[in-house]
């Protein structure tokens, strides 16, 4: 297991943080998985899901057990986790601009589409490689403006080349539950399965460009541009982990 530290920009004057995410199996493998938590701070559920699972992983990767690539964020907002009023954790939100820091990630299909006109071909493998490759590209290129942007820029590009991309959030109370766009909605019947999940939400575009779809959706819209040449190469779902206050290894593990 790889462990990486992805600096981010200063919040404040003399102030600085950074994102940590842990990496097992092969890099560069031709699969690959990412799972991140807490991207709104103040769920905690998914945190302990990421710490049984971080156990988990080191033991299939010493095990040989891991085929391809998986990367794990276990607190995948440092500039939430921070943020606490009188005693009371408020992670949903930038308490500076008052933005949703599941919002506002980068819409790649303009920009793709320029850049891979006349380059995509009958091949959808090659096809797969060359729409990942822009992304990375584009999102290189991403100027930021505050550590917020620097957050979502790092933890967009860690997941835009996966296969398969876990969201793990909770809501105030509820049972598990899905989200995730309608074209994959056969793809992701398995894991609804699963998980036990009790209701899955399908949307073609949500609004407000929430993390899963800013790894998802470009799939189904290049799909639409260039034809059944572009597969549907991400399977992109926010898992609703129950309730809030549904805490525990139990249902953790």
């Amino acid at each position: 297991m790889q462990t990486r530290q992805h600096p981010l920009g200063p919040d404040s004057a003399g102030t600085c943080c950074s994102l940590q995410s842990l990496h097992y199996g092969t890099g560069n493998a031709p699969r690959k998985a990412y799972i991140q938590a807490a991207l709104h701070a103040d769920e905690i559920p998914g945190m302990l899901v990421a710490q049984h699972l971080r156990r988990r992983l080191e033991e299939l990767e010493l095990a040989g057990k891991i085929l391809g690539e998986i990367v794990l964020v276990p607190a995948a907002n440092p500039v939430g986790l921070a943020q606490n009023v009188q005693g009371q954790p408020l992670g949903r939100f930038d308490l500076a601009t008052g933005i949703n820091f599941n919002r506002g990630y980068r819409n790649l299909l303009p920009d793709l589409k320029i850049r891979l006109e006349g380059k995509i071909g009958g091949d959808s493998a090659l096809n797969v490689s060359l729409v990942r490759q822009a992304a990375l590209q584009i999102l290189g290129e991403w100027r930021t403006h505050g550590v917020v942007d620097d957050l979502k820029k790092c933890l967009q590009r860690l997941a835009i080349d996966a296969d398969i991309v876990l969201d793990l959030h909770c809501d105030n109370e509820a049972v598990m539950h899905l989200y995730t766009g309608t074209a994959l909605a056969d793809q992701v019947a398995p894991l609804a399965g699963w998980l036990g999940a009790q209701a899955v939400l399908l949307a073609t575009e949500s609004g407000d460009e929430p993390f899963d779809e800013s790894c998802g959706r470009v799939w189904w819209e290049l799909q639409e541009h260039f034809g059944a040449v572009i597969p549907l190469a991400c399977l992109a779902v926010t898992v609703e982990l129950r309730g809030q206050t549904e805490v525990s290894d139990a249902l953790a593990a």
